[in-house]
């Protein structure tokens, strides 16, 4: 995703200009490689504090250091003269990992939440993209109930689901690749707004990502409007995704 999304045209009218440089485009393209500021700075050939200084508006990069920043990054140049990202907070959605991530690994989970949104936006601007149709069931005191009802809206019944992606993304979540070389991070899910999101390692095994995805699709009934992460949290998304892949009444003959 994030590949062809560089491609796109999410650029400002006067992006051709330095005054322009985006420094929250600057963060986000440095968090997505994984790099620390003084790593990254070592790269792009400069100290610590001209990045500190970039990131923070205090100053511009001359045109060299953009040349450089292109460079280390892999972003195209007209990526970092575009308007400021929505980028999501880690707080807004589920992370089951988040105690033993790195802080690298967090920032790049992050930024690629950003990314998608900045995808999404395009695509929305552009396509009759279908709109969110999951229930809210974060009163329902029984996962594997909740299960059902979400079976049922979908029309599934206790067949066995065929394609997890194709049906979340009929359903109106949007569902994005994380592609974050790390075992330690599964997945992440969250609502923005009116819209559900869900966001899979791709270095996972097609099972895995399977589980991933019913996962965070309880995280998304489940805790629309309640705190998605927590020992707690975790343990009803996966009874949730249990109960919606294996239902029992398929399973008992």
């Amino acid at each position: 995703m994030a590949a062809n999304l560089l491609k796109l045209p999410f650029k400002s009218e006067n992006s051709d200009h330095r005054s322009a440089f985006n420094r929250t485009r600057l963060s986000v393209a440095r968090k997505r490689k994984g790099m620390s500021k003084l790593a990254f700075a070592r790269k792009v050939g400069v100290n610590r504090k001209a990045v500190e200084a970039w990131e923070a508006g205090i100053m511009k990069p001359v045109e060299d250091a953009i040349a450089q920043i292109v460079r280390v990054t892999g972003f195209p140049r007209e990526f970092f003269m575009g308007d400021d990202l929505d980028e999501p907070s880690i707080e807004s959605g589920s992370f089951r990992s988040m105690k033993t991530m790195t802080a690298a690994q967090r920032d790049m989970a992050q930024s690629q939440a950003t990314l998608g949104l900045l995808f999404n936006s395009w695509l929305d601007k552009r396509f009759g993209l279908p709109p969110a149709d999951i229930p809210d069931l974060g009163r329902e005191p029984h996962r594997e109930s909740a299960a059902e009802v979400v079976r049922r809206q979908c029309g599934l019944g206790v067949l066995a689901v065929r394609n997890m992606v194709q049906l979340l993304e009929s359903k109106g979540v949007r569902v994005y690749s994380l592609a974050v070389d790390a075992r330690q991070v599964d997945a992440y899910s969250m609502w923005k707004g009116n819209t559900p999101f869900v966001f899979l390692n791709t270095n996972k095994t097609a099972e895995h990502s399977r589980y991933d995805a019913a996962h965070e699709l309880g995280h998304l009934v489940l805790h629309r409007h309640g705190s998605p992460q927590g020992i707690e949290a975790e343990k009803q998304a996966n009874q949730f995704a249990s109960a919606f892949l294996m239902p029992r009444g398929s399973v008992h003959p």
